[in-house]
């Protein structure tokens, strides 16, 4: 019989009711965690006096012994597995005095939040190796001109590097949410019990200390009816799983035989069953499709909590495998995106060739007609646009720059230097006449790589500094438990 029923209830339950309801297969995330917070909680036990030093002794020693590397599929959960096995050891007399002033429904939240935390860290160290992977493919390629693009035609030239930069900064973004997020997970709902606290003089503070929390979640009801921590985190890896599909999508387009702008390394692609010449993009692919299971993770968290009435409703055992496969999913993701992109290689002559199509430079044109002739930018718009038409399927770098300005004549009654139709109808010089902050220029690409390469180290420093604090409190809690 389990160490909860005999009491109230009688008899086991049923094997398959048992297994229903069972967390077992999926709190072997939370099993080291959970014998970290009963070390935390006898600590403060002994220190409140509640249970004597020598009991405390005998329990440290039991614990620490305790390796849990498979939970058994009959037990409820890593709770009961931790509780049981320390009352095997040194008998229900001592053992049976662990679950003084707790429940397993503030052990559980702060496990959650201890696990999570510890994810968080990893995924943010990964983004980080995504940011380098970016960074440097854009240190290589700051004079490679490629076409930029909005609604998938040809708008305005721009550098692979200032491309690669782009998405540097969205996930800069996505580091900065999950750090946000880690401040909210990272708050201890110890010494909550079921959830009305405890009437035992334990320290929650104290508690929170050891456990490496940076502050309570003060109220108990709240401590441990919410997983709105979990909700945001999965929240924020949702947003961020999107943006590694869109580049997932543009590199699937990008190594398509119709554009050609990248060669994908052959242990990134794989090839047909039927057809020999294929090279396929199917890590990006994979990448695409995972963002879509974070998504659905999320879905179901949020339909999980709608409804749940205060305070814990077993319900929300079935948000935590969501939880972590939406974890799991977003760190294997940015590691295999990072690899991908060290590994890509830009076809530079065929983004030049490339570049010269579709008349990205008409936006130059205009503005070259708005401050050397004096129109209006709407007037010069309409005129270019005309002129493009006119000169089409040919496009207005292709053709000669005395054609441009034959047509501009014939339009505003006004000659342009053929110099200036060279230039706008240039696209490097398109490029560079934007010079603007964040702009494509390339001193200015230039600036913006060496400010974001001290950004990155001093993120980089930053996470690493949250891996050391908790190491620090880890190692401070053994050493007081040891001096028990």
């Amino acid at each position: 019989m389990k160490i909860t029923r005999g009491g109230r209830l009688s008899g086991d339950l049923a094997p398959e009711v048992a297994d229903f309801t069972s967390s077992s297969k999926h709190d072997i995330y939370i099993a080291d965690e959970v014998v970290e917070i009963n070390l935390a909680h006898l600590l403060c036990l002994v220190q409140a006096g509640i249970i004597t030093r020598e009991d405390g002794r005998l329990l440290a020693r039991a614990l620490k012994e305790i390796k849990i590397s498979a939970i058994p599929p009959d037990m409820e959960d890593v709770h009961m597995v931790v509780e049981s096995e320390l009352i095997k050891r040194v008998g229900e007399e001592i053992g049976g005095k662990i679950h003084t002033g707790k429940s397993r429904n503030d052990q559980v939240a702060a496990a959650l939040r201890m696990r999570l935390r510890r994810f968080i860290i990893e995924i943010c160290g990964c983004l980080i190796e995504l940011q380098n992977a970016l960074l440097k493919k854009g240190e290589v390629y700051i004079d490679t001109v490629m076409p930029g693009y909005t609604h998938l035609q040809h708008a305005q030239p721009i550098s692979v590097s200032h491309h690669m930069l782009a998405y540097f900064d969205m996930f800069d973004r996505h580091l900065a949410r999950l750090l946000s997020c880690y401040k909210r997970v990272n708050l201890s709902p110890m010494g909550s019990a079921a959830l009305a606290g405890t009437g035992y003089p334990i320290d929650r503070v104290k508690l929170a200390e050891y456990l490496g929390f940076e502050g309570l979640v003060e109220n108990t009801l709240d401590a441990v009816s919410t997983r709105d921590f979990s909700l945001e985190t999965v929240a924020a890896l949702s947003i961020m799983m999107v943006d590694v599909s869109r580049i997932a999508e543009e590199l699937v387009i990008w190594a398509s035989n119709e554009f050609g702008y990248v060669d994908l390394p052959d242990d990134h692609s794989s090839t047909s069953s039927i057809m020999p010449q294929k090279k396929n993009p199917v890590t990006a692919e994979v990448l695409r499709a995972k963002c879509g299971d974070v998504l659905g993770d999320l879905v179901s968290m949020v339909v999980i909590m709608k409804s749940l009435p205060l305070a814990y409703n077993l319900d929300m055992q079935e948000l935590t495998p969501h939880l972590w496969n939406a974890c799991e999913i977003s760190k294997r993701s940015l590691k295999i995106l990072a690899d991908l992109i060290t590994k890509i290689r830009f076809n530079e002559a065929r983004l030049k060739s490339s570049v010269v199509k579709g008349s990205s430079v008409a936006t130059e044109l205009a503005d070259t007609l708005v401050r050397n002739l004096g129109l209006p930018f709407r007037a010069a718009h309409r005129i270019v646009g005309e002129i493009t038409k006119e000169l089409f399927p040919a496009s207005l770098s292709e053709v000669p720059p005395e054609k441009i300005a034959e047509l501009i004549y014939k339009k505003t009654g006004k000659m342009l230097d053929i110099r200036l139709i060279q230039s706008a109808t240039d696209p490097a010089f398109n490029i560079n006449v934007r010079s603007t902050t964040g702009g494509p220029a390339s001193r200015e690409v230039e600036r913006m790589i060496s400010t974001r390469r001290e950004l990155l180290k001093k993120n980089k420093q930053y996470v690493e500094g949250l891996t050391a604090k908790l190491s620090d409190k880890s190692v401070l809690l053994n050493s007081l438990i040891d001096s028990l």
